[in-house]
């Protein structure tokens, strides 16, 4: 089972910095914040905003009036030199010197083998920050316009040092106006990036590849209306011919998780799943949690990340968090906790913000967190069988249920109504139907009860929740 941590490593050092009266770096990410993570089952921490960024990108954050004006009213005490560039805009793939530089990282990403953690960090391939030296160095393998172009659209269009650049893009979203676009219908600008995912590579043990699906084919021609030839496989195949084993983990929508997953991704983001939790009934969510495991098994659950807002404030009612969270830990693939959902913070902070807010948090969502922690802990979630459990004779349509079975073993059953009224039915038994079943509430510990294999069989397991109610059982089978 893979679980990965997200800690901006950004906000952290300026949490850090405060509590030593000093400039922190990643030789003051100490081993018992590690040592924590692992006994919390986690095996990844997944550490944002390490490279290096520049001047220009700092000034166009500095330049963003939004921006200042959010960071102002969520910062006690602001200042300007709150204010970073984006690290998603970057200027080189070296550990800014910060944070100690690609020596300090070297020696936390020993600590955290030592540890039993792997370490993963961005590569961003879609595009250069503006003070990358490929604007000087090899303005050819961007894509550049001219003087009429950057009249025409100057949000989309950048003058560097003479030369008009394409600032890169979502097709769906405003540029990014701190970026250049990377050409690639230019073969040479392939080989360039693929070098550059070797050499972020060499300094983790995986990489998270922003807005991966803008380089499929089709979707940078419909962007750019330039040709490409396939990236993803060369690029994945050529960074573990250098580094074998490097996980590679794309953030992707538009439904085209399966087509990556397909060219060599092991983990691809679940945004559906996110999507369908906060929004969508019973009927949608199950029927995403019925694809093949070949599918499921390398999707990112996650309930919040540094895009997203804040779970406690997106899932403010309590108990639909509570019911999301553990569809979201309970169900197959990879879970994805971001710094500080573990105490239920509800304020997002911007990604070129380099300091949080203080924050209490919610202690309802940090026990419903706490809950998740417990039961990630099984045995038969860590390397257990999953099933689906549907309703049984079209009865309790809101009722989602996950079950973890391992030999030898106590299974472990999540049932989520995931619906906004009562839900009353039974569900379908699945393996348990072949013996009798000791059924003891996983949280509350109250006396068990036994259910026959005959009873399972022919009505399944009751089940009686209130909107978004959960229930967890840890059951033994009997002989």
């Amino acid at each position: 089972m893979h679980q990965a941590y997200e800690l901006n490593a950004r906000t952290w050092r300026a949490d850090q910095s405060a509590a030593l009266g000093r400039e922190a770096t990643f030789d003051d990410l100490d081993d018992g914040f590690l040592d924590g993570l692992v006994d919390n089952g986690f095996t990844w921490l997944y550490l944002f905003g390490v490279w290096r960024t520049g001047e220009r990108c700092r000034q166009h954050s500095l330049d963003d009036p939004a921006l200042v004006q959010q960071l102002k009213g969520i910062l006690p005490g602001f200042t300007l030199a709150d204010v970073g560039a984006s690290p998603l805009a970057i200027a080189g793939y070296e550990v800014d010197p910060s944070l100690g530089g690609d020596e300090a990282l070297a020696r936390l990403r020993d600590r955290a083998r030592a540890c039993g953690l792997s370490l993963m960090l961005d590569f961003i391939p879609n595009h250069v920050g503006l003070d990358h030296p490929w604007t000087i160095e090899h303005p050819e393998w961007l894509i550049q316009g001219n003087a009429h172009l950057a009249h025409l659209d100057p949000l989309s269009w950048v003058t560097l040092d003479g030369r008009v650049f394409a600032h890169g893009r979502d097709p769906f979203f405003a540029p990014w106006r701190d970026t250049v676009q990377i050409d690639y219908a230019n073969p040479f600008a392939q080989e360039a990036v693929i070098r550059e995912a070797t050499t972020a590579a060499a300094k983790c043990d995986g990489l998270r590849c922003e807005e991966a699906m803008l380089l499929l084919p089709d979707v940078f021609h419909g962007t750019w209306r330039r040709t490409m030839e396939p990236f993803w496989r060369r690029c994945i195949d050529a960074v573990r011919a250098e580094h074998p084993g490097t996980l590679f983990l794309a953030e992707v929508y538009w439904s085209r998780e399966w087509e990556l997953q397909q060219v060599g991704f092991d983990f691809t983001y679940d945004k559906i799943h996110y999507d369908r939790l906060l929004n969508d009934d019973a009927e949608r969510i199950r029927g995403h949690l019925r694809a093949q495991m070949d599918y499921q098994s390398h999707c990112i659950r996650f309930l919040e990340n540094d895009d997203e807002q804040r779970a406690a404030a997106r899932f403010s009612n309590t108990d639909h968090y509570r019911g999301a969270l553990f569809l979201t830990g309970m169900v197959p693939g990879m879970l994805l906790c971001h710094h500080g959902q573990e105490q239920g913070r509800r304020v997002h902070c911007p990604h070129r913000s380099l300091r949080r807010p203080p924050e209490e948090g919610s202690e309802a969502h940090r026990n419903a967190y706490r809950e998740l922690q417990r039961m990630l802990s099984e045995p038969a979630r860590h390397d257990g069988t999953w099933t689906l459990l549907e309703p049984l004779d079209g009865g309790g349509h809101s009722l989602i249920g996950c079950l973890w079975t391992l030999p030898g073993y106590h299974s472990v059953l999540v049932v989520v109504n995931a619906a906004w009224h009562e839900a009353v039915g039974h569900l379908e038994a699945g393996p348990l139907a072949l013996r009798d079943q000791q059924f003891q509430d996983f949280l509350s510990g109250t006396v068990p009860f036994t259910l026959t294999a005959d009873s399972l069989t022919k009505t399944g397991i009751a089940i009686a929740l209130p909107p978004w109610g959960a229930v967890a059982y840890r059951i033994l089978g009997l002989r």
